[in-house]
């Protein structure tokens, strides 16, 4: 589970900005909503972004993804080839070949802490390097400078078991090469395997396919996914299976890669039936492509949130609520802060225009955070970085944000969006009586 991001020179994050998941707030408010490890650390396992449209808050979630991707995949990049997640602040000249730099603190099993700092450009990894705490100093586990290759990184003291110097490009980076190679030590696999297999990004506009392979207890799994689509008040009663055949067309089979045959056979070949009961207890069954988009969401997202509360998982997701009634959005969050439910320490990591959401009983002042954009440069900051004085654990947060006290909504001149209207269709007014006085801007 994460403790910290650092970002800079991202996307529209032009300057550094820092999201730290250590509690900073009250000590007694809503205690359940933090995570404390044996050995003393204390994590919250929520939280909620806030922002206009554009301001930049999903890019906090793509820098999550960018780490993601250096770490899973850069070490299968061939030699010369471009990194794709390079993607600096466009909006200056000084900025646009600029490494970026992600630094991330992060815990893993036996709640060990570690810190892995990467910075990259288009081209290559220009600096790299993993430290973690085995007691209370910092160790070292490896070092790649700018301008060094392969043969001159440095290694810690304490980085054993294994092979530990391995051939990789410069567009490569040391974790992913060595984290996926079954020789070098086993620390640097668990850290290359959670990120491999322990991070679950949703985009707004991503959707998901829930597959029976790989699941022994698939048929457990149905059930209990069958009847939290009952208690959410969908009109499901149950959930069947079956498997179908599937072939591509002739045309496609020919010309397309073959792995991307694979994805493709292996995402239509699963077939879920969903049985709705209506008047007369008359059972009707639907085929999935008849559900609702939150139904389906929710569907897929089950499955996948539950073995979250066996083994620790971090789940970013935009736009939570993009297709759910805000009281699933609410239960999701409840899940992840409930102490009973979410031992193992899971995190969910979320933005949201929805501020129903933001409220005290539901959110920690410091679960709570903003993405301002000016001059199209993105700050970050936290609800918990206000007068404490004035912003209590009793505040409306929600009422508050809502009348612009806290930064981060739109600055809308309905004025101005009036008078081009007026223009456009040549008219030269429009009654105010119908909705009031509308002349009242945000700026």
């Amino acid at each position: 589970m994460f403790l910290s991001l650092s970002v800079d020179n991202f996307r529209s994050f032009k300057n550094p900005v820092k999201m730290t998941f250590t509690p900073t707030g009250s000590k007694e408010h809503n205690q359940s909503h933090i995570y404390e490890s044996e050995n003393g650390f204390k994590v919250l396992k929520t939280i909620g972004i806030y922002g206009a449209n554009a301001s930049g808050k999903s890019n906090v979630l793509w820098a999550f993804q960018a780490l993601c991707w250096l770490i899973r995949n850069s070490g299968e990049l061939k030699d010369g080839q471009k990194i794709p997640c390079y993607e600096p602040y466009r909006l200056a000249s000084d900025t646009k070949d600029k490494p970026i730099t992600l630094e991330a603190e992060f815990l893993l099993k036996g709640d060990v802490r570690f810190i892995y700092n990467v910075s990259y450009t288009q081209n290559e990894i220009v600096h790299e390097s993993l430290d973690f705490y085995p007691s209370r100093a910092k160790a070292n586990i490896f070092t790649r400078l700018q301008g060094e290759s392969w043969e001159d990184i440095k290694f810690g003291n304490l980085y054993k078991g294994g092979v530990r110097k391995l051939p990789f490009f410069k567009n490569n980076s040391y974790l992913s090469k060595a984290g996926n190679n079954a020789a070098t030590p086993q620390i640097i696999r668990d850290i290359f395997n959670f990120f491999e297999a322990n991070m679950f990004f949703l985009g707004s506009n991503h959707t998901l396919s829930l597959s029976s392979e790989g699941s022994e207890d698939f048929n457990e799994v149905m059930e209990s996914v069958s009847k939290i689509l009952c208690y959410i008040d969908t009109g499901i009663k149950s959930v069947s299976y079956t498997q179908r055949d599937f072939k591509l067309p002739e045309y496609l089979e020919k010309n397309m890669p073959s792995d991307i045959k694979e994805t493709i056979i292996k995402d239509n070949k699963d077939k879920y039936l969903f049985t709705h009961v209506g008047e007369g207890d008359i059972e009707e069954i639907f085929e999935e492509q008849d559900e609702s988009d939150g139904t389906r969401k929710i569907f897929a997202l089950m499955p996948v949130l539950l073995d979250a509360f066996k083994e620790r998982t971090v789940f970013l997701l935009d736009e939570l609520d993009n297709g759910l009634h805000s009281h699933i959005a609410d239960v999701l969050i409840r899940l992840f802060n409930d102490k009973s439910i979410n031992e193992v320490g899971s995190q969910l990591i979320f933005t949201t225009h929805n501020i129903h959401l933001m409220t005290p009983d539901k959110m920690r002042r410091d679960q709570i955070w903003f993405v301002e954009k000016n001059e199209g440069k993105s700050k970050l900051f936290s609800l918990d970085d206000f007068d404490k004085k004035k912003v209590t654990t009793n505040t409306p947060y929600n009422t508050w944000y809502d009348e612009g006290r806290f930064g981060g909504v739109p600055s809308i001149s309905f004025s101005k969006i009036k008078s081009l209207i007026l223009e456009i269709n040549g008219a030269s007014s429009i009654d105010d009586d119908l909705f009031g006085s509308l002349d009242e801007d945000k700026e």
